[in-house]
């Protein structure tokens, strides 16, 4: 069965007159399961903030640790307070663990209900509850697959439009019936996120009467990406390396000379000039059948990193076709990506005297690979 990867967006709006969102969102990604968690803080504003900060982070740090669901509700109830005048908890919570085969276990307290969507449709979750000291949750346990989509929402959005727009407020059906309608294979989760509070602002006449929150995890099959730049020290290892690159299940890239004669020769095919990547500053890419994308070495890779550094839109360069610019569009796009680094140095770009370990590709590399993660790429990296 093939691992399954939960694309996470998120949008919020404060209550009119906050500044801050008195909702909040924490989610993490392992290597085998996703977490995510949302929670609701009592009121608005700072006070609010602050609550469901705590809870969300609690709840997801303690969830990394595989503590209990009876001990994390515990600490919460011992943690968090309990509204005096309302009796009622300052934070109301959701959780979703989505383990990479689909497994997924949702609780649920004082939330509204997430929706489901599979195909287009809304899709039953059959829930138990379950008493916790004073809490009262909903549990269930359900698998995803490929294509599906978990949608949640905090009362903000449940609640839009009433006395207004709808008497009743949105209401949870026909957000429902929205998203049913909404929901399209090519959507990405923060599209998604951001079309329901768009539409929540509306029914508010964009003064939202509450703090309102989407969080949407999209199921799909990650997109991964092997980048090899530069050949190994010992050039006896490239029949290994070439292996491990050629075998990676996902786009190929190649960043440099060297190492595109290497995979050229190992593939038995001529490397071609595209002569439609012709940039001022960027050499041209290559054109290799197997290989998605075949670029320069020192020159494309510092101009990647500086575009990550600087947090540039790829949307904003879908005109460029230098190899800068489609290397970056395509990290950007992956979820998963390998990078297999050659120690070997090219003199053209190295003092002599300085050892291998401070190879100035590697040291690029070692600086992408660091960015890349901050961008919430999952990286991996082996060098020879």
């Amino acid at each position: 069965m093939e691992e399954l990867f939960v694309e996470v967006g998120s949008a919020q709006i404060p209550k009119y007159g906050e500044e801050l969102c008195g909702d909040s969102i924490a989610y993490h990604k392992g290597p085998k399961s996703t977490i995510i968690v949302w929670s609701d803080g009592l009121g608005s504003g700072v006070k609010a903030s602050i609550l469901s900060t705590l809870t969300s982070k609690i709840i997801v740090t303690m969830l990394c640790e595989e503590t209990p669901l009876e001990e994390v509700v515990q600490t919460l109830a011992d943690t968090l307070p309990v509204c005096r005048v309302r009796k009622i908890a300052y934070s109301t919570f959701s959780v979703l663990h989505i383990k990479k085969n689909g497994d997924t276990h949702l609780v649920e307290f004082d939330n509204p209900e997430i929706f489901w969507i599979r195909n287009g449709r809304l899709m039953y979750i059959e829930r138990v509850e379950r008493k916790m000291g004073k809490m009262t949750i909903r549990e269930a346990n359900f698998r995803l697959q490929k294509g599906d989509w978990i949608i949640g929402v905090s009362d903000g959005v449940v609640h839009a439009g009433i006395g207004g727009k709808w008497n009743l407020g949105w209401q949870w059906e026909k957000i429902a019936s929205f998203l049913e309608i909404t929901v399209t294979p090519h959507l990405s989760a923060s599209s998604l996120a951001q079309r329901v509070i768009d539409t929540t602002l509306k029914l508010y006449d964009a003064k939202p009467g509450d703090d309102a929150t989407c969080v949407v995890a999209k199921i799909r099959l990650p997109n991964r990406v092997v980048l090899w730049a530069g050949p190994p020290e010992n050039p006896s290892s490239d029949p290994v390396v070439f292996e491990k690159f050629i075998t990676y299940p996902g786009k190929k890239v190649v960043c440099g000379g060297t190492t595109g004669n290497i995979v050229s020769r190992f593939l038995g095919r001529e490397i071609k000039v595209d002569l439609e990547s012709l940039s001022p500053e960027i050499p041209p890419v290559g054109i290799l059948e197997g290989v998605d994308l075949v670029t320069e070495g020192v020159l494309t890779l510092s101009r990647v990193l500086k575009l990550f550094r600087e947090n540039v839109d790829p949307e904003k360069l879908l005109s460029h076709q230098d190899g800068a610019s489609r290397l970056y569009r395509l990290l950007c796009e992956a979820d998963e990506i390998k990078i297999i680094g050659g120690r070997a140095i090219n003199p053209a770009h190295q003092n002599p005297k300085l050892s291998g370990e401070l190879s100035l590709k590697v040291r690029i590399l070692e600086e992408l690979e660091e960015e890349l993660r901050k961008h919430g790429k999952m990286v991996s990296s082996e060098f020879y």
